[in-house]
């Protein structure tokens, strides 16, 4: 049986997990101005004007003290190790760790509730629930923990994130030949338009599976590595891979045309962006 909720005022408190990643930072930056943020990491960052809570989903470690006297939860927190490196490997086709985005989730869900939390957000993926491969699956599952975790919630999705696009073509191009399927449809977002979505949800209370959010060009492959390769000055030769149907009518589900629609294009996030 659960215990009752502590007498906390938690008006404009949000609690914030993956809070020091991209999109984190991002969300973080918004939520400062108008509510009290907690960021709950495995190595608490130095913003004075942030809660850190020093804790780890994948143990449990801080998850308890993190949710006390929390309104809304927004959870950003994920475990890709594709994502991490910037490439696949063939075990990435094989598994993908459920570490922190199942039990993890679970876990905050538990201790979310005993704490009285009023909102959830999770931040998913356009597309999740046709998963096409581990990951996937993993946020998908992740997915059904919020929806039936007891609390009122928000499931946020978005399509790939610039960033993530530029790290995996910086590493791809270490290699003599570009070889990428560039027929592949793809609708790249800003993280900072995402994170703006998200805050406004924060603001406006549970909303239930949200719209789809998505960057404002639906583009081929092929046209985002050769944007790609004129701001970065990459000379590399673009090989087109054939792929089957199958794969890209998985690419076309991650893709939002008729969903909300971000402000920056890939171009303009080149032109401001270093690579990593």
């Amino acid at each position: 049986m659960i215990a009752p909720a502590p007498e906390v005022d938690t008006t404009g408190s949000v609690l914030v997990t993956g809070g020091t990643g991209h999109l984190g930072r991002d969300v973080v930056t918004l939520l400062k101005s108008g509510n009290r943020v907690r960021v709950l990491a495995r190595t608490p960052g130095s913003d004075p004007q942030v809660e850190w809570v020093r804790g780890d989903l994948a143990t449990g470690e801080g998850v308890a003290e993190a949710v006390l006297g929390v309104r809304t939860v927004v959870h950003a927190a994920t475990l890709s190790p594709a994502a991490r490196r910037g490439y696949l490997l063939p075990t990435d086709l094989l598994r993908s760790p459920p570490e922190v985005d199942v039990h993890g989730t679970r876990r905050l869900l538990d201790a979310a509730s005993r704490a009285g939390v009023q909102h959830i957000a999770y931040i998913s993926i356009v597309g999740v629930d046709r998963p096409s491969g581990p990951y996937m699956k993993v946020k998908h599952s992740a997915e059904e923990l919020v929806r039936n975790g007891g609390l009122p919630w928000s499931i946020l999705r978005a399509t790939q994130f610039h960033w993530l696009l530029d790290r995996m073509l910086g590493k791809a191009a270490r290699l003599p030949v570009l070889a990428m399927p560039t027929g592949l449809e793809a609708q790249p977002c800003d993280s900072r338009d995402f994170a703006a979505f998200v805050a406004e949800r924060v603001a406006q209370g549970p909303g239930g599976l949200c719209e789809d959010f998505a960057g404002p060009e639906l583009l081929t492959l092929g046209e985002l590595i050769e944007q790609w390769q004129r701001a970065r000055g990459n000379g590399r030769r673009l090989l087109n891979v054939p792929v089957p149907a199958g794969v890209a009518r998985a690419a076309r589900e991650m893709t939002a045309p008729g969903g909300r629609r971000g402000r920056t294009t890939w171009s303009e996030w080149l032109s401001t962006h270093r690579p990593e």
